[in-house]
């Protein structure tokens, strides 16, 4: 029985520095054009303004309604294409409301745009988030300049000669590899906090080994 991939799309409440850069950064890293025809769009509370200058429609709208206007609240309200769905949980984000619902609406791929400027604490929020997505789900944080990837094992990137890559150590990190980059590693144990900013790849796949920890991995395109 063939699976159906389910791609979807959560337009955050960040403050990108250009839409049109955001655009062109989604096709770079997945392929194809952001649209309704190709994703479920998630939009987030406040989000309705990023969604509107990416001509998107929302198929989801999701939060506790405390930055969106009431008038455009109620717009979505009476849009039967838009299921709009309250959560008045305080404790959580609205992207990280966004995610769970993404997850129960079975998704294989997980895309956040917009999710970058604005408030800092939401910006950390929303990429330490990308820890509760489940490992059969692809996920990235994607912005006008970089691709941010959580991981707690071993894994393979694909790039091209000369792009950065980074890696952020979430945890203490227990005999990590680096290949495929300019400045490789072989066994080294790295302290939680650590970044290893800047290498670059030598070829089209870096591979990063380790035996025990959590990193996030940011693809930044210059």
């Amino acid at each position: 029985m063939q699976v159906t991939e389910k791609k979807i799309a959560i337009i955050s409440n960040g403050k990108p520095s250009s839409i049109s850069l955001s655009q062109r950064a989604f096709q770079r890293e997945t392929g194809s054009q952001l649209s309704n025809t190709n994703h479920t769009i998630i939009a987030c509370d406040g989000a309705t303004e990023n969604l509107e200058l990416l001509n998107l429609e929302a198929d989801y709208l999701i939060g506790d309604f405390d930055s969106i206007a009431p008038k455009n609240l109620e717009e979505y309200e009476k849009n039967k294409q838009t299921k709009v769905i309250l959560d008045p949980d305080q404790s959580k984000t609205d992207t990280r409301i966004a995610i769970e619902l993404a997850i129960k609406e079975g998704a294989s791929e997980i895309f956040i745009l917009t999710a970058t400027g604005g408030r800092l604490d939401h910006l950390l929020a929303n990429i330490l988030d990308l820890k509760i997505i489940p490992e059969n789900i692809s996920a990235k944080i994607i912005d006008e300049y970089s691709v941010v990837e959580y991981r707690n094992k071993s894994c393979i990137f694909k790039g091209k000669l000369g792009e950065t890559l980074s890696i952020i150590a979430l945890s203490d990190i227990e005999e990590l590899s680096l290949s495929g980059l300019k400045y490789p590693l072989s066994g080294h144990n790295i302290k939680a906090g650590e970044p290893l900013i800047c290498n670059k790849f030598t070829g089209n796949e870096a591979k990063i080994d380790f035996k025990s920890g959590e990193i996030l991995v940011i693809r930044a395109y210059d």
